[in-house]
């Protein structure tokens, strides 16, 4: 409390200039501190110029994105080719050894999402003294402040990443289909990521290398991930897949990420808990709502969806001749319960009711639309030790020793 009362009256006297500042600090245009704060791009002109001026918890917002932005410092500059530097550590040293020896010269490709995860195995690969490629799969679907990453402060760090695409992206795709990925037809991972990258892989193959699929994947996220093994063959693929952190927690991966100076994909900061397509089919509820307060534009592509597919669904329908009871949308009843048989009804809504839905409380009071962006900034940049600083470790600080949690098993090796 005494924080937001100390920024509270740090920022009742911004001016034009400190706005521009703020917004300078962080190198970032007035359209993309727009779509941050959730406010239309004229607006943080008009702030600039002097015409309005934003509210408190607006300000503040912009006080947390400019700390954000100065306690990560900057890395050295670096040749595009340069890469982290390895760790100086004899238990690195060994599990480099082990790595290289499971290899056995293999080419490691490396699969990058723009999120923390396949950040963070780029960089442990980069201890290691692994070289990788890395591989974006784009499904035409992500954040633009994902693609703003991908292309700018991501590659700086990890180096050159090559992307790659299915013959449509996912908008194309689903007017193609005439309808949408579901719990039952998941096609969008299978076409927009799963195929492409058996395409990359076989060119490859295909002049001669021997390869290894790297995927950052935690088995902390999911039951399912669990019991994946860290070193898996894949016919498909024709090749080994390899999960180096598979055991990590995600302050290995945050830590790692500080170790190196790589600032995380601002949607982490603005609360986001995953990264990947805008929205996914199993978004949260918190997410759906965060989308609709910073990105407004991506609702109204998905009611144009929407209204597209559904015209398809109804002349199939009339086709043949039956009636059309469930209108086709992006997100299925996000509140209906599994029947006797253990499936759900599979009624869908659109996009106004579930982001009607996304506002409504859990528990507790609803909050407004400054609050929850409030209170799920301050939340991203408590998990980057952005904001209570004075609890983690500075940034840069490099362990001497690696964490138990990202030690190779011997049996995987």
């Amino acid at each position: 409390m005494g924080t937001h009362l100390a920024l509270h009256k740090q920022q009742e006297g911004l001016t034009p200039q400190q706005i521009r500042q703020l917004r300078l600090s962080l190198g970032w245009t007035q359209a993309r501190v727009a779509l941050v704060i959730g406010v239309h791009r004229l607006t943080v002109s008009r702030w600039e110029c002097g015409r309005q001026r934003p509210s408190y918890s607006l300000a503040l917002r912009l006080e947390l994105f400019a700390r954000s932005g100065a306690e990560q410092k900057p890395p050295p500059a670096l040749a595009p080719t340069a890469t982290p530097t390895p760790m100086p550590s004899r238990e690195l040293s060994a599990l480099r050894r082990e790595v290289r020896a499971r290899l056995e010269g293999r080419q490691v490709v490396a699969s990058i999402s723009g999120g923390k995860d396949s950040a963070a195995m780029s960089l442990y690969l980069h201890e290691l003294g692994i070289d990788h490629q890395r591989v974006f799969m784009d499904t035409g679907w992500e954040s633009p402040l994902t693609y703003e990453y991908l292309r700018g402060e991501l590659p700086k760090i990890i180096g050159p990443i090559t992307w790659i695409r299915g013959e449509r992206q996912m908008e194309d795709l689903i007017r193609h289909k005439g309808l949408f990925p579901g719990r039952r037809v998941r096609y969008c991972t299978q076409e927009l990521k799963v195929l492409p990258m058996i395409r990359y892989l076989k060119s490859l193959i295909d002049t001669g290398q021997e390869l290894i699929n790297a995927v950052g994947i935690r088995a902390a996220e999911s039951s399912a991930r669990s019991q994946l093994s860290e070193w898996e063959w894949q016919d498909g693929f024709d090749c080994e897949v390899w999960r180096p952190l598979l055991r990590w927690t995600e302050q290995d991966v945050i830590d790692i990420h500080r170790r190196h100076s790589l600032k995380p994909n601002p949607l982490y900061l603005l609360g986001a808990a995953r990264v990947g397509c805008w929205p996914c089919i199993y978004a949260r509820k918190s997410e759906i709502r965060l989308i609709a307060e910073t990105d407004p534009e991506r609702i109204v592509r998905l009611r144009v969806l929407e209204t597209e597919v559904g015209v398809a669904a109804r002349k199939r329908a009339e086709r043949d001749g039956r009636e059309l009871t469930n209108a086709p949308a992006w997100f299925q009843n996000p509140v209906s319960r599994p029947g006797p048989d253990g499936k759900r009804d599979g009624s869908c809504w659109p996009i106004e009711q579930v982001v009607a839905w996304s506002r409504t409380a859990f528990r507790g009071p609803t909050q407004d639309k400054d609050e929850f962006l409030l209170s799920s900034q301050m939340d991203g940049c408590m998990r980057w030790g952005l904001c209570d600083v004075g609890t983690g470790a500075e940034v840069g600080d490099a362990a001497e020793a690696q964490p138990a949690s990202r030690r190779l098993s011997s049996s995987g090796l």
